[in-house]
């Protein structure tokens, strides 16, 4: 993570910069599910006098398979600043990462909660998985199922090796659900893999056997027309 985005968090939660309004969301749990889950384990979700603003967890993925993290939303009196996610990502799949995908679905929000910033060119706190994966531009077209990079789709695009590991971070906007309300909503973590060079050989290698496997049943059927 980079250094000026650790003070200027430090600044905004303990130099009381942030001002008080009426309402505001508070995330006050979250879980993971899915095929490509490792080890999980949510550590802070932090609060100080000037609300929660904080949430940083540890996570494994295990494959190239998506994992689903799901966020509790309740309602808080106070104002809160966008919440900054702190989450460091380790591949322990069998092939390296060659992108990695992040996307929100919050169909029972009171309104759309979305990456507070989606800005390749925002070095403070734009969305970061450095050193291995840098933020795509909005306009960047993706392959499906994967949306352009915007308020709630991010697009990274890099190289994460084998048992590498990447500390990223990004903001989230979380809407009030109301007096006695609650919500939830979720983001989508997909990561996509690099074959191997061993990969290519043994495709290479199948190939060439279904070829010579082809070749070899057509060479006997002419010979049995000829006999």
């Amino acid at each position: 993570m980079k250094e000026t985005f650790k003070a200027l968090t430090a600044v905004m939660l303990f130099g009381g910069l942030i001002t008080n309004a009426s309402a505001s969301g508070i995330i006050t749990d979250v879980s993971a599910s899915g095929p490509g889950l490792g080890v999980f384990s949510l550590y802070t979700i932090e609060s100080t006098p000037n609300g929660y603003g904080l949430v940083r967890a540890a996570e494994n993925i295990a494959t190239h398979n998506p994992v689903t993290l799901t966020f509790n939303v309740e309602h808080s009196d106070d104002d809160r600043k966008p919440y900054d996610i702190e989450m460091p990502i380790a591949d322990v799949a069998l092939l390296a990462f060659s992108n990695f995908h992040l996307h929100i679905s919050a169909p029972n929000a009171p309104s759309e909660v979305v990456f507070s910033s989606f800005d390749a060119a925002n070095e403070e706190f734009g969305p970061d998985f450095s050193p291995y994966f840098t933020l795509d531009l909005p306009s960047k077209v993706q392959p499906a199922p994967f949306e352009q990079t915007g308020p709630q789709d991010l697009n990274f695009t890099g190289y994460l090796p084998l048992d590498a590991r990447v500390n990223s971070y990004y903001s989230l906007s979380i809407p009030d659900p109301g007096v006695g309300k609650t919500y939830t909503f979720t983001i989508t973590q997909t990561p996509t893999v690099v074959p191997e060079p061993e990969g290519y050989a043994m495709l290479l290698a199948g190939l060439g056997l279904v070829g010579f496997i082809a070749r070899r049943k057509k060479q006997i059927f002419l010979k049995g027309d000829l006999l």
